[in-house]
Parts: C-alpha cells; structure tokens; sequence
C-alpha cells in the first residue's frame, strides 16, 4: 500500500525532475548567497525570507535552510532540488495514508492517499524548490493531526504526545506562515470523527493546556516575524486587486474567487501559474460572481452539516479544506496572493480525505446491493481518475521546464494579466528579441494603461538611490512607449553615461536632439560619449 503511493507520486512528479531553475527561483535560489552555505545555520533565523536586494518580506527560517542543505549537497544543481521536492510529497502522501487509515477504512484510506499524490494543483508546489515549504507544511500537518486523533482516542493526550505535536507546529510555522492554522484542524477533528459515534468526548480541561502551549508557541513565531521585518508580522505586502480595499470589499472578491478553490481542488483541468490583476479583478459591490460563491459555500456547509454523523471522514476533509484555505483567503489579513495554486497543497489533503471518503461510501453501498459489476465500476473509475492525475501532472510539469517555456505558456493561460505579458516582455529584452519585448510590453499597457509611469517612477527611485542598472531597464520601457518625452529619455541617456555605456547613450540620444526643451542636454551627451569612444566631436 505505501510503495504503490510512493510509485504513483513518482509518476507524477518524474516529468519535471530535468527542470531548469525558474520563476522565483532564479533570485531565491540562484542568486541567493543565504542557501550557497550551511555555515552559519543560525543567520537565516535572523533575516528575512525576501532580503536584498529586495525589501524585507516573510519569513520561513527553515524553508531557507533546507534550500541551503540541498544547494550544498548538489552544488546546486536544479535536480536535487527537484528530487528534494519529490520526496517531500511522498513523505507528505505516506503521512496522508496514516491519517486516512485513522478515519477511514483501509480501501478509502488508500484511495485518499493515492488521489492526494497524483492531483495536478500540486504542480506548482513540487515544480519550484521555492515551494518546498508548502510540502513540508502539508507532511508536517497531516501527521500532526495523526497523532493527535490516535492521542485522543486513547483519552487524554499526555506530555509527549504534547511536546512532539508543540515542534510540530513550531517547525511547520517556521517553514511556512500557513502552518498556524494547525489548531483548527484539530477542532475540526474534534467537531467531526472525534466527536460523534464512539469517539473519546472533548474533555475540554485535558485539552486546555496544549492549545495554551500552540497559542504561546504561535505568539513567539509572530513575535519573531515581527522583529525580523521591521515590526510587521505579516510580512508582505497585500496583492495588487486587494491593496486598499477593507475587509467588505476582500470578502465580495474573494467570495467571488470560492468556485475556484472547489474546481482546482476537484476538477483542476485548467492551471495557470498566475491569477493576477485582470485575471482575479477587485469586487466593488454584489454580482454573478458573489452568488456563485455564496451558493458554493452554502453547498459545502450543507456537507459538512449533513454528513458529519453519518460519513464523518467526509465531514472532516470538507472542513479541514477551509481551516487550510482560510489564510489565503484575504478575510483574515491582506496577503500578497489572491489565488495560487500553490497555496492550495495543503487544501488538497482535506479534498483527497473527502474524495476517499465518498469512495469508500460508494463502495459499500454498490458491493452490497449490485454486486461484482458495480464494484468493478468503482475501480474503474478510481484508476481512471489516477491516470487522468498523473498525466496532467505530467504535462504541467513540463511547462515549467524552464524559464521560456513558463513564461510562454502563462501569457496562453492568464491572457488578461499584465504581469504575465510584463515578465514575458522583461525575458525577451534580455534575450536579445526587443520586436517581440516591445509587443508583450504594448499588451501589458493595453491591459494596465498607468505601467509606462510606474516604469519611470520605478527607474527615478532606483536612479536617485544611485542603482542606473535596473533603472535602465525601467527607462527603456517607459521610452519605447513614449518616445517624444524628452525628459524620460534624458534620464535613460544620463544612465547610461554613468554606467559607461556609451554606445547605446548615443544612440538613446540621437532621436531627441530635435527636441526643444532637452536638444542642448543630448547633443552635449553625444559629444561625452564619442569623447569616451575616441570618435571626432559632432559638429554643430
């Protein structure tokens, strides 16, 4: 039972095992002095997830660590990150297994485990080592709430039980922010397969002091986060769609994004690595997205309601899928994620619970009443349904092959996002095709008309700080969209000076000489820069 889970994880996961490094990868790991040396384990305690270059952002002390751990023990080569995220979901599949044999019978359990492997969310998870904290979030929960619910069946959960579930949390919290919502999934267990039928009753007192213990241990995590980031224990800014929006209008946009959890958790047929801007839009009132979400959520309610005593596996996976969801879900605090695939791995062991268990519903109803046929109906369909994982994990995990083939292949799926279209421009610029740059960035102005003044305050920041490389980059794509403003182009062409790059400061400047206001500024600057190339002054 265990090695076939492990098989089927491997089959879906062993297409992406030659992947390039990509995405968030290049500045985490690549570039990321703090994961080329295991040295000095106590320094990733001390600073953020995100440092510099970038400003303070999250922090996953052991995220970052095993990141090290594994650049070090491959010299980092992108395959032993890929085989690190590979054996991490199946570590998270076995555990998975062991809780589901608690709650379910051994067919069901097995079903659950198996789905939960192959299920082609996980792909943004397991593709990117970035993402490792996610999978060892989601292992080190399933097998905390393991221990928990055999600890409760016995009675009352003694002092190791308690100590080894207080490191649990610690150790999840510290990879992953998500993992404080531990607790909630144990009182779920407590509202469905711990308390009805013969489940041990909550003895509330006996229970009292592990959940002070988790909320001392969640306390100390947030006050770490804080003092690390500047006094800011979330950690990040809120995404684009929900900056400035208050806790009403979070809870209409995310209301409208609820239809989307259930279809990527139960029938993920469509991915993308990108659900940005244009793609998830800002809710300002009550529409069609609002009542498809309000009846998804009172659908799911009616199950776990309904079902609670008479299939309380199916309960409890339904209910452990919101407790998951909830800090991704904006109504708590502003995150920088609208939606992302990512953030739904351990979601997704909840749905494979529910999923296992309408399974194991199924199959005792039809092998009493209608006999081999039906049986064999189900597993049938249960294979099915393992093949269709594993070939679309398959196929998604070839998409982030590398960098070029991610990028193309997001514009394809998230059209309506500028960012998408934005990377995709960044990516041809520096390969060399600037027609094709420049078309990608006209889509990402068409689809956000204010990106040429961000560019240049962007550019104007990074000039005045004294950083002219990136602002370059900035420069030149507010240029290419207004080539008549003379100012813009003379702060690209007084860039380009510093940098000594003076070929192309001619070149930039050239087309502005005509311009009234900053003629004098460029003739003076192609006269500097034919200077530094040895050419004859340009005569007036």
């Amino acid at each position: 039972m265990r090695l076939s889970v492990a098989v089927l994880a491997l089959g879906a996961t062993a297409a992406g095992l030659g992947n390039r490094f990509t995405q968030d990868e290049l500045p985490l790991i690549l570039k990321n002095e703090a994961v080329h040396t295991v040295t000095d384990p106590v320094r990733v305690f001390r600073q953020s997830y995100w440092h510099d270059p970038f400003p303070p952002a999250l922090y996953r002390p052991l995220a970052t660590t095993l990141l090290g751990v594994q650049w070090v023990a491959g010299g980092g080569r992108p395959v032993v990150f890929r085989w690190g995220s590979v054996a991490l979901l199946i570590a998270a599949g076995l555990c998975l297994l062991e809780l589901a044999r608690l709650i379910l019978p051994a067919p069901s359990a097995w079903a659950a485990a198996a789905l939960f492997v192959v299920h082609p969310v996980h792909v943004e998870a397991t593709a990117p080592a970035v993402n490792q904290g996610e999978l060892a979030v989601g292992l080190l929960s399933f097998l905390a709430v393991a221990i928990y619910i055999a600890a409760r069946r016995r009675g009352a959960i003694g002092p190791r039980d308690m100590g080894v579930l207080v490191l649990l949390y610690l150790a999840g919290a510290l990879f992953k922010e998500n993992a404080l919502v531990l607790p909630g999934l144990f009182l779920a267990a407590e509202f469905t397969v711990l308390g009805v039928g013969t489940a041990t009753p909550v003895r509330s007192a006996s229970l009292r002091p592990l959940y002070l213990l988790l909320a001392l241990t969640a306390a100390a995590v947030l006050a770490a986060r804080a003092a690390v980031l500047g006094g800011n224990a979330i950690g990040a800014p809120p995404s684009e769609a929900l900056a400035g929006s208050s806790l009403v209008g979070r809870a209409l946009t995310m209301l409208a994004v609820a239809p989307q959890w259930a279809r990527l958790l139960f029938w993920p047929a469509h991915l993308q690595a990108d659900y940005g801007p244009n793609e998830i839009v800002a809710a300002n009132g009550w529409g069609p997205g609002q009542w498809a979400g309000l009846l998804a959520i009172l659908a799911w309610l009616a199950l776990v309601l309904g079902l609670r005593r008479r299939s309380p596996g199916i309960s409890f996976g339904l209910l452990w899928m919101a407790v998951a969801i909830l800090p991704v879900s904006n109504l708590l605090v502003a995150t920088s994620v609208t939606l992302g695939e990512r953030t739904l791995f351990l979601a997704s062991g909840g749905a494979a619970l529910a999923l296992g268990g309408a399974f194991g519903s199924v199959w005792s109803r039809v092998s009493s009443s209608q006999g081999r046929s039906a049986r064999t109906a189900a597993i049938v369909a249960l294979i099915a349904l393992l093949a269709l994982g594993v070939y679309r994990s398959s196929v998604r995990d070839r998409v982030w092959r590398s960098q070029e083939t991610l990028l193309r292949q997001t514009v394809r799926d998230a059209p309506r996002s500028y960012a998408a279209h934005l990377a995709m421009s960044r990516f041809l610029e520096d390969s060399g095709n600037g027609a094709d740059a420049l078309s990608h960035y006209r889509e990402a102005v068409a689809l956000k008309p204010a990106l040429p003044d961000l560019e240049r305050n962007m550019a104007d920041q990074y000039r005045m700080a004294g950083f002219c490389e990136p602002a370059v980059r900035h420069y030149r794509r507010a240029v290419a969209f207004r080539p008549q403003d003379g100012s813009l182009r003379s702060s690209l062409v007084a860039c380009l000076l510093r940098l000594e790059r003076y070929p192309e400061a001619r070149a930039v400047a050239s087309p502005g000489l005509g311009d009234p206001g900053a003629g004098a500024f460029f003739k003076d600057a192609i006269r500097k820069a034919d200077s530094a190339m040895g050419r004859p002054p340009v005569r007036p």
